[in-house]
């Protein structure tokens, strides 16, 4: 099974018996065996018909909407699971300062040492004085982040390591891109642009998968509640922004498979891809998706796809007092 993305503008999606076929300008461009959708991510103005709809619901699948410059919008998904006794322990436990800390204080570690981990790696084929004390900085703030006294400080420890790793980032970026600062709503430069993109991507898929092992989504230990937020979704994002997304943007911009004409200026003024764009950059994201990495938890190759499957899982062990909450790192 795999998950369908549907970026060209205009398309129309339709049922045919145990078919989802995509339509564009009266010419089918796609069909797909339902059986063989795990999700379906739609960008921009694409639509669907009633009887596809039905199908998709009836199928299990989950539809998530994202803007066509990746912002994440929402989902469609079946009826909700039937594991009221796990989601009540998920809310108890969000009502328990200690359990919250601690996995603030394990998961935003771990997104620091996988920061690290993305600084190293590119500083192993560019050495660089400012590279490696970029790396010690932050390793140093997440060695620290086990005494933090509480999610707040966390927090603000994070931002500050953030603020080192983005600098270090903008000089990791080569070719005729620039990155000098994070910027989100809207991105400013493609570079923002592929990390928000990226970011959406990652969200709807984990969104997707704690769905899948029962969890609720909107409901975080770290970040607050808020309003149509999937808060445990952005909870579990934070390990696999930089290894994942802030990776695919270096390799889009550095290896020359994105250049400049790839992107296009916002109403708002922002900035994001172009069509084209985007369908080279789901390219990459699906091979970085499914392409085996290392495990250092359990020493042996998974892929970030099954990685994500793994962390909603482990989520929920923690949720029910099974096992303390392990997070994912690459070494």
């Amino acid at each position: 099974m795999s998950i369908l993305y549907i970026d060209e503008q205009g398309a129309e999606i339709h049922r045919s018996g145990a078919r989802i076929i995509v339509r564009k300008d009266g010419q089918e461009i796609r069909s797909v065996r339902l059986r063989d959708v795990e999700r379906l991510v739609l960008f921009g103005p694409v639509d669907f018909t009633t009887p596809a709809m039905h199908a998709l619901l009836d199928a299990g699948i989950e539809t998530h909407f994202l803007s066509v410059d990746g912002r994440y919008r929402g989902r469609l998904e079946p009826a909700e699971g039937k594991n009221v006794p796990l989601r009540r322990a998920q809310y108890r436990r969000a009502d328990e300062p200690s359990f919250c800390l601690d996995l603030a204080r394990t998961i935003l570690a771990a997104k620091l040492r996988n920061c690290r981990y993305v600084i190293l790696r590119h500083h192993r084929n560019h050495p660089d004085p400012a590279l490696q004390a970029a790396a010690d900085q932050i390793g140093s703030f997440a060695d620290a982040m086990a005494d933090q006294p509480d999610i707040d400080a966390c927090m603000g420890a994070e931002g500050a390591a953030a603020r080192a790793y983005f600098a270090a980032l903008g000089t990791m970026v080569r070719r005729e891109f620039a990155f000098t600062a994070r910027s989100r709503r809207p991105p400013r430069d493609p570079v923002n642009a592929l990390l928000s993109f990226g970011y959406a991507l990652l969200t709807a898929e984990i969104t997707g998968v704690l769905s899948s092992v029962g969890l609720d989504a909107h409901l975080g230990f770290i970040h607050s509640t808020q309003y149509g937020r999937p808060a445990l979704t952005l909870d579990i994002l934070e390990e696999f922004r930089p290894v994942v997304a802030d990776r695919i943007a270096l390799r889009l911009v550095n290896n020359g498979i994105l250049q400049v004409e790839h992107f296009e200026p916002t109403e708002d003024g922002g900035v994001r891809m172009t069509e084209e764009g985007r369908a080279a950059y789901l390219q990459t994201y699906h091979a970085v998706m499914l392409a085996e990495v290392a495990n250092r938890r359990s020493e042996g190759r998974t892929c970030f796809r099954e990685a994500l499957r793994t962390q909603a899982k482990r989520m929920r062990a923690a949720v029910t007092g099974d096992e303390p909450y392990n997070p994912y790192t690459p070494r």
